[in-house]
């Protein structure tokens, strides 16, 4: 333990500390994270405390390192310093309500931020990291730059949302005290003195690390992203600089990919594509048995860094990673998309790292056909599909796959062509997306391949349904109730149009509608005209006639 001997840890009030010292978010860590129901529970609670007159109120741990600028770095409970800044905050903007601005500059000055007697700059208590600081002190500073505030981030929506949810509630709580103003007050003072955490003082990250994996924030668990962030600080050591740089280059990667949380899940992706399958409830424990010693840490951060160019890539088709690459793999890449194949990732990414560019290419448009071939048939839930993906990516990355017809050896139960016709003949297919796909690609198939609009177009190219989805009298005569709910969304039942004609067919009889379908550009479309009638019997004929293609089409 002489490694951690010169900790400071101290029990104190976290309005206290706010108010003795001045606190940094490095740009490594996580931006702002609570969502309104954590800052719910959090205020509640100290509702209760205060009610029930508890003379104290644990709200866990807060790690820091002080950095040279008289800052303290935030290793740990950014989290909880921001949402008890933005409750400060909220009873600052009360007071403003009241016209009582002395109460408002002693507020500010003691808890959030204060004037440089120098410089008349404004130095923030808490400078948050470089994506969310500049909206968090807008706020802190006044409740009115919320109005029409515009949000770049999630983390910019989570930081407005909490601020807005601490004005309301304090407010109505105020509200229904004898003494408004005095209710206020106590709070100030229960936040400063008897919200009590302790505040572990390293002297260097290194020691701040070896006891971060140990603490949890306050309603959200460590998030697996942070640990596995501290962890391989921490085994760095040395050249925890170099670490520190390739996080931050990953992060900015998939930031730019999404605003959606993405980090976690392409951690666990990339492991699972060396590894196979890893839950991710286990992938921070998997992560240290496989990562140990410094040499690991750097290489698996470089790793993290260099692989999110590509991953970003498989989810925008339009990066120019696959400038490289022929058009029919961007293709690929974005119809395993469109069928939301997440769980095809791992295995993706063992393909473009050791694959040939033209392997690669046939690979994925067998593995388009077998992601078909999975969703029309059934059968395969999401775990076994992922399950079989990892292993596959696994056997590519220990080079015991080496080829496109290898991998699809290696994948568990793929329907073969009788299943898969006989499941497409009854197919029924609800999301509009993904019926215009099926039936641009299976007129294409009959077309010789040649696409005649972008599938994805509904401004050039929409869904019709043959039997409409709201039957009118006349289609009412043809088919049951019970018929419409099984029928309507049938694959033989929909059509591909062009999105005026589609607002003229609307509810019009079969008859009328097959003038229409007779000038059509769309092959499958046009030879609706040939039908005489349309009963439940055309619609199965229809269909099998399609299923004849996607056999063919989505062949392996």
């Amino acid at each position: 333990m002489s490694h951690i001997q010169q900790l400071n840890i101290n029990l104190e009030g976290i309005g206290s500390i706010l108010k003795s010292r001045r606190f940094v978010v490095p740009a490594y860590q996580r931006s702002y994270a609570w969502e309104s129901d954590h800052v719910e529970a959090l205020l509640d609670d100290i509702k209760d405390a205060i009610n029930n007159n508890e003379k104290e109120y644990f709200l866990g741990s807060i790690v820091v390192t002080k950095s040279d600028g008289g800052r303290y770095e935030v290793v740990d409970g950014q989290q909880r310093l921001t949402t008890v800044s933005l409750i400060v905050s909220a009873i600052k903007e009360i007071f403003r309500d009241q016209e009582d601005e002395e109460v408002v500059q002693s507020i500010q000055k003691d808890f959030l931020s204060n004037t440089d007697r120098r410089t008349k700059e404004k130095e923030p208590k808490l400078v948050l990291n470089e994506i969310d600081n500049e909206i968090f002190q807008e706020i802190i500073d006044s409740y009115s730059n919320l109005e029409g505030k515009v949000f770049k981030k999630l983390s910019h929506k989570k930081l407005i949302d909490a601020s807005r949810f601490c004005f309301s509630f304090l407010t109505n709580m105020a509200a229904t005290e004898r003494d408004f103003e005095e209710s206020l007050h106590t709070w100030l003072d229960y936040i400063e003195s008897s919200l009590k955490v302790i505040l572990v003082t390293a002297p260097d990250d290194s020691n701040a690390f070896v006891i971060f994996e140990t603490l949890n924030d306050r309603g959200l668990e460590l998030a697996t992203s942070d640990l596995v962030k501290n962890y391989l600080f921490h085994k760095s050591a040395g050249k925890l600089e170099e670490t520190k740089n390739r996080w931050l280059t990953m992060v900015a990667v998939l930031e730019a990919t999404t605003e959606e949380p993405l980090i976690v899940t392409y951690i666990r992706h990339l492991i699972m594509a060396r590894y196979g399958l890893v839950r991710e409830k286990d992938l921070f424990s998997f992560i240290k048995t496989k990562i140990i010693g410094q040499k690991a840490a750097l290489k698996f951060s470089s790793e993290l860094a260099d692989t999110a160019r590509t991953y970003s890539a498989l989810m925008n088709t339009d990066h120019e990673f696959w400038a490289d690459y022929d058009w029919e793999a961007k293709k690929a890449v974005a119809t395993l998309n469109l069928l939301g194949m997440t769980q095809i990732r791992p295995l993706l990414l063992a393909i473009l790292s050791k694959f040939s560019k033209r392997e690669a290419l046939q690979t994925l448009k067998k593995l388009v056909s077998t992601a078909i071939r999975y969703q029309i048939v059934g059968g395969a839930g999401g775990g076994t599909l992922e399950k079989s993906y990892a292993e596959t990516a696994k056997a590519i990355t220990e080079e015991k796959v080496i080829s496109s017809s290898e991998v699809i050896q290696s994948l568990k139960n793929v329907p073969g062509d009788s299943a898969f016709k006989a499941a497409f003949e009854i197919a029924t297919v609800s999301k509009s997306k993904i019926a215009r796909f099926y039936l641009a690609e299976l007129d294409a198939a009959s077309n010789g391949g040649v696409e005649k609009v972008a599938n994805s177009d509904v401004n050039k190219v929409n869904l019709e349904h043959i039997l409409p989805q709201t039957p009118d009298e006349y289609w009412g005569k043809l088919f049951s109730k019970d018929d419409v709910n099984e029928m309507v969304n049938r694959l033989g039942n929909l059509a591909i149009i062009a999105s005026k004609a589609n607002s003229e067919v609307g509810n019009m009889p079969f008859y009328d509608k097959k003038n229409i379908y007779a000038s059509s550009e769309f092959i499958l479309t046009k030879e609706i005209s040939s039908f005489q009638s349309w009963t439940k019997e055309d619609i199965q004929t229809r269909q099998k006639r399609m299923a004849d293609i996607a056999v063919k089409h989505w062949s392996l």
